[in-house]
C-alpha cells in the first residue's frame, strides 16, 4: 500500500491525507499530493501506532471506508500512469485534478445513497406500522405534531406512548402494515400484553394507543384499512381486576395531620396534605409556589393552576384553613420530593398512625402489580432452592432476607398474606400512595352534600363524569346510609300495601 500521511499539527478534527507519487520512468518525484480524503487526526494517529492497530481500525466500518477510498486514489494514479497522462513532475495538478473529480463522484455518490435512504425511510414510514408510531413519536416530541385543538401532547402522555411504543416493538416487525391489522392481530396483541403481567386497566391503555394510532395513520393518508380502525376491544375492568382505591376518611386525616413528627417526616405529610386540600395530581401538587395561590372576585382565596396533565386550568377555592397553615409554615416554599419518596415514606407515617387509628390497619382484597407478583415468584424460588439445600449469592442472600423481613412482618405465605379463599389481602396503610390525597380530596368533597358532580369536577378538573365518578370511593354501606338519610329526611313516607 502507498503512503499516506498528515500535513497538519492540530491533534484532532478533521484533516486531509496526502500521498507521495514517486516513478522513476517516466522520472516522477511527487510530494504532498492531496488525496482530497478526510480523515479523524486523533483516529488516523491511533491506527498508524502498529500493525495490530492498523488492522483493528480497518475492521471498523469507518476504516473499512477509508480504505476502500485510499485504494481507489492508488487505482487512479496508476491508471494515469498507465494511460501516458503523467510524464513529469508538472502533472501534479493531472493527478490532484483526477483525485479532486474522484472525491466529487463520492459526494454525488453519498448525496444519491442519502435520497435513496430518505425514500426508503419515507415509504417505510408510509406503510410500516412500527415506522410511522416513530415518525408520530418524535413529532410529540419535538412538538412538530399537536392534538386536533392545537394543544401540544403533555409529558405524562408523551410517556404514556413511550411505554406503548416498548411493547409495540416487541410485538411487531418492521414489516408489518397497516394492511395487516385484523381482529386475530389485535386480539393476539391483548393475549400478549396478559402474558406480560400487565393488569386490565394498563392492558386497556395499550390497545387504545394502537387504536389512536390506527387513526392517526388514516387522517394522514397512511392508512386505508378500514378493518384496523375497528378491531380494537377495550376489556371489562372488574373490580376484582385491579388494584384496590382507597381514600382516607376526614377522622384519619385529622388523625394525621396532628400526628408528631420529625422535620423530616413532616415535610411527607405536609404535601401529601396539600395534595388533599387542593384535589390535585401529584405532578401539580408537588409543584405549587407563592404564584398560585391569589384572590379573585369577591374575595374567595384559591389555589389557581394549569394543569400539567391536560392542560386545562382550573381555580380550586381554599375551603380549609390547614392549606394556609401549611402554606405559612413553609413562607409558600414547599418541600421539593419525588413520588417515589412520598409513596413509601407515607405508607411508613400511616402504619404507625395504625397504632391509635385501627382503621388503617383493616385488610382490603385487591390484587399484586406486575413488579410484586414477579417478586412473589422470586421468593417462593428462594424457598424451593433453600429447601431442596440449594444455595443463595450473595445478591440473591440480600434480597431473600429483605423479602424474608416482609413476608414474616405480614404472615405472608409465600411473601403476601392471603384470606382463606386465596385472595391477597393488605392493609389499608400499604394501599395509599401520593395519588390517594387527590381521591380522597374528591370523596370526601362528595360525601359532604353540599356541592354537585359539576362542581366538584370545576375543582379537579375532570372533563368526563365517568372518569370523576371512578374517584368517588364511597362503600355500599356509606352509600345506603347516605341515601337512607336523604329518604328519611324528605320525609317520604312509604307506599300502603294494596287491600
Amino acid at each position: 500500500m502507498a503512503k499516506f500521511f498528515l500535513r497538519t499539527q492540530k491533534q484532532e478534527g478533521m484533516a486531509t491525507l496526502y500521498i507521495t507519487v514517486q516513478k522513476r520512468i517516466p522520472k516522477v518525484s511527487l510530494r504532498f499530493v492531496s488525496t482530497g480524503v478526510s480523515v479523524d487526526i486523533q483516529t488516523w494517529n491511533r491506527a498508524n501506532r502498529d500493525v495490530t492497530a492498523w488492522r483493528k481500525y480497518v475492521a471498523t466500518k469507518e476504516g473499512e471506508a477509508v480504505m476502500k477510498r485510499l485504494e481507489l486514489v492508488t487505482q487512479t494514479i496508476d491508471r494515469l500512469f498507465a494511460d501516458g497522462r503523467i510524464g513529469g513532475n508538472e502533472d501534479k495538478v493531472v493527478i490532484e485534478k483526477a483525485l479532486h473529480d474522484i472525491s466529487t463522484a463520492e459526494a454525488i455518490k453519498f448525496k444519491e445513497e442519502q435520497k435513496r435512504r430518505k425514500k426508503e425511510q419515507q415509504a417505510e414510514r408510509e406503510h410500516s406500522v412500527l415506522g410511522f408510531y416513530d415518525y408520530f413519536f418524535k413529532g410529540i416530541q419535538d412538538g412538530s405534531i399537536r392534538h386536533s385543538n392545537g394543544k401540544q401532547y403533555t409529558d405524562s402522555t408523551i410517556v404514556v406512548w413511550k411505554y406503548f411504543g416498548i411493547y409495540l416493538k416487541e410485538y411487531c416487525s418492521r414489516k408489518v402494515q397497516f394492511d395487516d391489522i385484523s381482529k386475530p392481530f389485535a386480539d393476539k396483541f391483548s393475549v400478549y400484553l396478559e402474558k406480560k403481567g400487565l393488569m386490565p386497566g394498563t392492558i386497556n391503555k395499550q390497545v387504545n394507543c394502537f387504536r389512536k394510532l390506527c387513526n392517526l395513520a388514516a387522517e394522514e393518508g397512511l392508512n386505508s384499512n378500514a378493518v384496523s380502525l375497528k378491531v380494537w376491544k377495550e376489556r371489562t375492568v372488574k373490580a376484582t381486576d385491579k388494584r384496590t382505591e382507597v381514600y382516607l376518611t376526614d377522622s384519619e386525616l385529622d388523625a394525621l395531620y396532628q400526628m408528631p413528627l420529625s422535620a423530616e417526616r413532616s415535610k411527607v405529610r405536609d404535601v401529601f396534605f396539600i395534595g388533599y386540600l387542593s384535589g390535585q395530581r401529584f405532578s401539580d401538587y408537588s409543584d405549587f409556589s407563592a404564584e398560585n395561590f391569589k384572590q379573585v372576585e369577591g374575595g374567595v382565596d384559591v389555589i389557581g393552576l394549569t394543569q400539567k396533565k391536560t392542560g386545562n386550568y382550573v381555580e380550586v377555592p381554599i375551603w380549609d384553613g390547614r392549606v394556609t397553615e401549611i402554606a405559612k409554615r413553609y413562607r409558600y416554599i414547599f418541600p421539593k420530593m419525588d413520588s417515589q419518596k412520598l409513596n413509601h415514606d407515607i405508607k411508613d407515617i400511616l402504619s404507625e398512625l395504625a397504632a391509635t387509628v385501627p382503621s388503617l390497619a383493616e385488610k382490603y382484597v385487591t390484587v399484586l402489580s406486575m413488579p410484586e407478583r414477579r417478586s412473589e415468584a422470586l421468593y417462593q424460588s428462594f424457598l424451593d432452592r433453600l429447601k431442596k439445600g440449594g444455595r443463595l449469592n450473595d445478591n440473591e442472600r440480600r434480597e431473600y432476607a429483605k423479602m424474608r423481613k416482609y413476608a414474616d412482618s405480614h404472615d405472608g405465605s409465600p411473601l403476601y398474606e392471603r384470606d382463606k379463599r386465596g385472595h391477597v389481602i393488605r392493609p389499608k396503610y400499604e394501599l395509599v400512595s401520593s395519588h390517594t390525597a387527590r381521591r380522597s380530596s374528591i370523596t370526601n368533597l362528595y360525601k359532604m352534600g353540599l356541592l354537585d358532580s359539576r362542581e366538584i369536577m370545576s375543582i379537579s378538573g375532570h372533563q368526563s363524569q365517568r372518569v370523576f365518578e371512578n374517584y368517588i370511593k364511597v362503600g355500599t354501606s356509606e352509600q345506603a346510609q347516605r341515601v337512607g338519610k336523604k329518604l328519611i329526611g324528605a320525609k317520604i313516607m312509604p307506599l300502603k300495601k294494596a287491600e
